[in-house]
């Protein structure tokens, strides 16, 4: 299913095809440390087709719609640098997440690459906004409020709806960056409060989404998150997670992401972004294909529940 416009696939083509050029130019040894990092997060998968997977982030596709809303066709060459900054930052953001969730390969044997993905993160807003632009205030506390909110949520063993929503949900906050460059570059910094308020929700349905169809996962590797916060808080005293999410708690996933897609699409259309309201409708449709496949199962699970359940306690009346 395609969700990027060919345009944007050009463009994020561009971005790599100067990324890779950087790299290898910075240091042979160095490239050749990264490239081997990024294959194995990958396997042979293109670069470029992991972030436009439909099912991946679209950290790429908000400073786009942002542009489209603004003008009828976006900067080639401006676009290829936001893209081309987005990729560094995100690989710097991953490679520290990485190691803070204990999913770390050879990331600490390549860490100074943090010097690599941090200049060149930065590097492409330097050829648009002087040092006094009042872009740099908020590329400063996005950052920051990038790192803050990381730490954090490292940090809690429980979560409930506000941390979520303002912490675990805003660690892809750095999207921001990007989105604010297209509304001052275009002098629309009046819209960076309405987008910004459009990343943050779609953080958390995107999150939520993830933690409610890895719940299993994320359960086998004592993994914390809102979804599992929640189970331990709904189940009853001697219910286990799993007899939660087939009673209850699937369902109550899937409201609480309809209730925020719906919310999406409103702020997409007040927007004035066509491009964003069709994504968000072709996530809408995907999530509803997939839980139709998943409720099959859970139902097929219960079933399979009550007749152990009833053959054990045929089996122990029987030893009575």
């Amino acid at each position: 299913m395609q969700v990027y416009d060919p345009e944007l696939g050009r463009v994020i083509s561009a971005a790599f095809t100067t990324f890779h050029g950087n790299l290898d130019q910075a240091g042979a040894f160095l490239a050749r440390q990264v490239h081997d990092w990024l294959e194995a997060m990958r396997g042979e998968i293109p670069p470029e087709e992991v972030y436009k997977h439909p099912l991946s982030y679209p950290m790429l596709l908000f400073p786009w719609w942002v542009e489209k809303a603004l003008r009828q066709a976006p900067d080639f060459a401006w676009q290829t640098d936001l893209v081309y900054s987005t990729v560094n930052g995100y690989y710097a953001i991953r490679m520290i997440d990485n190691l803070m969730d204990g999913h770390a390969t050879i990331e600490l044997q390549i860490l100074p690459a943090l010097n690599f993905f941090y200049t060149e993160f930065q590097r492409p807003y330097q050829r648009y906004f002087a040092h006094e632009h009042p872009f740099w205030d908020h590329f400063t506390a996005t950052w920051y409020a990038s790192a803050e909110v990381t730490i954090r949520d490292a940090r809690a063993e429980t979560i409930d709806r506000d941390h979520f929503v303002q912490v675990t949900a805003r660690k892809t906050c750095a999207v921001k960056i990007p989105v604010a460059a297209v509304c001052y570059r275009y002098e629309r910094p009046d819209l960076i409060p309405p987008w910004a308020q459009l990343v943050d929700l779609f953080g958390c349905w995107h999150q939520m989404y993830n933690d409610l169809f890895d719940w299993r996962q994320d359960l086998e590797r004592e993994t914390h998150t809102y979804f599992l916060s929640e189970a331990e808080r709904r189940k009853k005293p001697a219910e286990s997670v799993t007899d939660w999410v087939i009673r209850e708690g699937f369902a109550w996933g899937i409201e609480t992401l309809a209730a925020w897609m719906a919310q999406l699409q409103a702020m997409s259309d007040e927007l004035g972004s066509p491009d964003a309201l069709a994504y968000l409708k072709t996530r809408e449709a995907m999530l509803s294909e997939r839980q139709k496949i998943v409720v099959a199962g859970l139902q097929s699970a219960a079933q399979l529940l009550t007749l152990l359940r009833q053959a054990a306690v045929s089996s122990s009346n029987g030893h009575t």
